[in-house]
């Protein structure tokens, strides 16, 4: 039998060097990794295990951050609302209870003055268009051009310079002439079936021709083309405003009826032509109106940008318009209805009284939130072992500030006597009954009593800084403290109304030494105030009994009370477990006495041990038969599997469990558990089949395929099932279940799984595990406790019942059938005993 430090120095090179640990210690190439972790360190790497699907992964820092700063923000704002101006709470239509007057003078700025004055200036601006004035030069020059290009072509065959056809036409299937049509009709953009080409070689491409259609595409685009008239002006304003883009000179045009719009050019080319109709045949002017109409397109753009930026600069340039109410002059009387002028008015009396300025406040109350809730982080993060928060721990807990802080700020609002209304309260009577004790409460029940304490301060000083009051802040401290320490680890819902009704008679006793340190002991007011104090308790333990399942239910968490539930045996998934599963379910029961004790002997949550020993297994339902405590017919389903697949129905089971553990809803708490309590922990027996059944041809068997996925066990509590479950499992191989053969194998399985590294990433230490082995001895040796030896009796009496030594009947059976039978199970024992890799 080896020691834990003997364990710990055999450890393997490939565990000694593995670069997934605690890097402080493995970087320096140690075996420190091996020892257990410092109370308090939390490995960063091993909480990145879940899936993407479970969990978001963000910046902590950034996240830590943020909420510090809204939080503080928050606060700021809480603190000093006036930082605005605040309006007088008089609307249109009101009656004033009261005569106001202007009590300085005002300047008042007319809206509905300033507004028509802003929209006619807007108005008068003109449409900006753009004039491309190159374009003309680019519409001559590919006239020009087409035109030489034919003039060219066919200047061979003319016999004088007067243009007359020669004797020889040029061939019209020549190559040079299809190619000198394709690209003509190409330069014009022309149907080669419109006969243009044909058109003007009759006469030569006359430099007539040319003249016409330059000039006359000149005269048009010269003048602007635009895509729609209807841009042009609007009804308000018929002006124009063209810029000449290749001058960069601008002109303000009266009217629109100098441009044309692309609608109407056919018809004024076609007015323009005509003109020359004794010059040219029918078919020439259709040809030059068909060419002059495809060169001339919008060359007059609109700038939408340009217009939107002047008439933005012709408002800008409108002062505004103000009209003066003199000082002492009547705004509203009164009985009189507030009209607009009025309100008006009274919206300017307001902002002139708020002339100081509240942003140095605001900045002085945020900086201080901010170095208040930093000074608690980082003093708790560094002083306290239980302090470990994540970011959704951070978050509840400022979801938890931010209820109490609007709940303090409502009640002071509504506390104060202009919004009484009809109902006589002292105003500090209501803050009285405002229950932030709940979020003490509700803190320790969720994430335990230490950072509850935290969360008590935080809340009780921001408190009475928010409401400027030393009193309150002590009275909400004192209540809840008192709260968190007594709701401790409920295990019911009455024990949580018992704590408020506690906090209640401890505010009662606060309240009473208030009151007699300021001489104002037995009033009326006292007495207002304790029924207060009383009605806070109550109200706190009935709103933390409310809250608690909406809590379960939006950040995951699993009280002790949702515990106590999910204990109860007859649950129906554990049912299913009992009757489909006896010897798991069995297991699962002696593995939950196990951890429970451990638990409690090491400081750890025992409920939720214990609970979580109940389920750990419940994925073997989905195949109860291939898991030996299962099979009671003795028949093993592994015999005719190869040992790689066995090894993966083993490994299946922590899955469903998963599973079924989500689909049940059981919390994120028991899942964990379940999915780490086999650790990456090999499974030694079907590996070592697997290895004796290799052959010499076949790959190299990869130990990985035959280990738990994991991840390793995060928490004591994960830990001790780990622990139980396979000391349970292995108890049951042991020939002679003596006091000295459990301890021996106690201490042979915790050795192994410890040297296996399985408890690295948890919290528990050597003296835990001393602890743990302590506790598992005790509760075996009870569990495998010997009897006294009866007397033999004749066989035909081995059946008769006979009354043992401490009064109890029982059946005696044969010696020979019992001998057989312990011989069988002493035959599995070792067998399941190699199963789990022990001996």
């Amino acid at each position: 039998m080896i020691s834990l430090r003997q364990a710990a120095s055999k450890l393997s090179a490939r565990d000694r060097q593995k670069k997934n640990g605690n890097s402080a210690f493995e970087k320096n190439g140690k075996i420190g990794r091996l020892l257990i972790k410092m109370p308090g360190f939390k490995n960063k790497e091993s909480t990145r295990w879940n899936k993407a699907e479970d969990r978001v992964m963000v910046n902590p820092a950034l996240l830590r951050i943020c909420l510090l700063f809204f939080l503080a923000l928050l606060l700021a704002f809480l603190a000093f609302p006036e930082f605005l101006p605040r309006e007088i709470e008089m609307e249109i239509g009101d009656v004033a209870d009261q005569d106001i007057k202007a009590d300085q003078d005002l300047m008042i700025l007319d809206q509905t003055s300033t507004a028509a004055k802003r929209e006619a200036a807007s108005r008068s601006v003109s449409p900006v268009f753009d004039l491309n004035d190159q374009a003309v030069i680019r519409a001559r020059g590919l006239i020009h051009s087409a035109f030489d290009e034919g003039r060219s072509f066919y200047r061979p065959y003319l016999s004088d310079i007067s243009g007359e056809h020669a004797d020889i036409p040029p061939p019209s299937d020549s190559q040079s002439l299809t190619e000198l049509k394709k690209r003509f009709y190409s330069t014009f953009s022309l149907d080669a079936q419109s006969g243009t080409f044909e058109a003007f070689a009759q006469i030569n491409f006359s430099l007539r021709v040319e003249e016409v259609i330059s000039q006359l595409v000149t005269e048009i685009m010269e003048r602007g083309i635009v895509a729609d008239r209807d841009l042009l002006s609007t009804p308000e304003n018929q002006r124009v405003t063209v810029r000449y883009l290749s001058s960069k000179k601008e002109k303000t045009y009266p009217d629109t009826s100098g441009f044309f719009g692309l609608s109407h050019i056919q018809q004024v080319v076609m007015s323009k032509v005509l003109l020359f109709r004794d010059d040219f045949k029918p078919r020439q002017i259709k040809a030059i109106v068909t060419v002059a109409r495809s060169i001339l397109q919008p060359n007059l753009i609109l700038n939408q940008a340009e217009a939107v930026k002047r008439r933005m600069e012709a408002v800008r340039k409108v002062s505004p318009v103000y009209f003066q109410v003199k000082r002492g002059e009547m705004i509203v009387r009164e009985g009189q209805r507030v009209d607009e002028l009025a309100s008006l008015k009274l919206k300017a009396l307001t902002r002139s009284k708020a002339e100081f300025n509240g942003f140095p406040r605001l900045g002085g109350v945020f900086i201080l939130a901010i170095i208040f809730l930093g000074v608690i982080y980082i003093t708790g993060f560094r002083h306290f072992h239980e302090f470990k928060l994540s970011d959704k721990d951070l978050i509840f807990l400022s979801f938890l500030l931010v209820i109490s802080l609007l709940l303090a700020d409502a009640a002071s609002l509504v506390g104060q006597p202009p919004a009484r209304g009809g109902v006589n309260l002292e105003e500090s009577a209501l803050l009285y009954m405002v229950p932030l004790a709940a979020g003490g409460m509700v803190t320790a029940i969720f994430l335990g009593p230490v950072i509850a304490i935290l969360y008590a301060v935080s809340i009780s000083i921001l408190t009475g800084l928010l409401l400027e009051s030393f009193v309150l802040s002590f009275f909400y401290f004192i209540g809840a403290t008192v709260g968190l320490v007594s709701v401790g680890r409920a295990h019911e819902r009455g024990a949580i109304i018992k704590s408020g009704l506690l906090v209640g008679l401890v505010n009662i006793g606060v309240l009473l030494g208030l009151s007699l340190y300021y001489e104002n002991f037995l009033s009326y007011q006292t007495l207002i105030e304790c029924g207060a104090g009383l009605l806070n308790g109550l109200l706190a333990g009935i709103v933390v009994t409310g809250l608690i399942p909406l809590i379960e239910m939006i950040f995951g968490y699993t009280t002790n009370i949702k515990l106590m539930e999910l204990a109860n045996l007859d649950r129906p998934i554990l049912r299913d477990l009992m009757v489909q599963a006896p010897g798991t379910y069995h297991h699962s029961v002696i593995v939950g006495v196990l951890v429970e004790a451990a638990a409690e002997s090491i400081g750890a949550n025992p409920l939720l041990a214990k609970v979580s020993a109940y389920y750990h297994d419940i994925g073997k339902l989905k195949k109860p038969l291939y898991f030996v405590e299962n099979q009671m017919s003795g028949h093993n389903k592994h015999e005719k599997l190869a040992p790689s697949m066995s090894s993966l129905v083993l490994i299946s089971h922590v899955k469903d469990g998963v599973e079924l553990a989500r689909q049940h809803k059981l919390g994120q708490d028991i899942v964990d558990i379940i999915q780490q309590h086999h650790g990456t922990s090999l499974i030694s027996y079907f590996y070592q089949k697997a290895r004796e059944c290799q052959g010499e041809d076949q790959p190299e068997i990869n130990v990985e395929d035959y280990r738990y996925p994991g991840p390793r066990p995060q928490t004591k509590e994960a830990g001790l099932v780990l622990l139980a479950d396979a000391a349970e499992a292995v108890s049951r191989t042991l020939l002679e279940p003596t006091p000295a053969r459990i301890q021996g194998m106690v201490q042979k399985v915790i050795n192994n799984i410890f040297s296996d590294g399985q408890l690295d990433e948890c919290e528990l230490t050597l003296k835990d595990l001393h602890l743990i082995a302590s506790s598992f001895n005790k509760i075996l040796t009870g569990i495998f406790h010997r009897r006294i030896d009866y007397p033999e009796f004749p066989a035909k009496e081995s059946s008769l019942r006979v009354k043992t030594a401490n009064g109890h009947n029982r059946i005696k059976q044969s010696t020979n059938d019992s001998s057989d039978k312990d011989g069988a199970i002493n035959g599995a024992g070792q067998e399941d005993l190699r199963r789990l890799g022990i001996s």
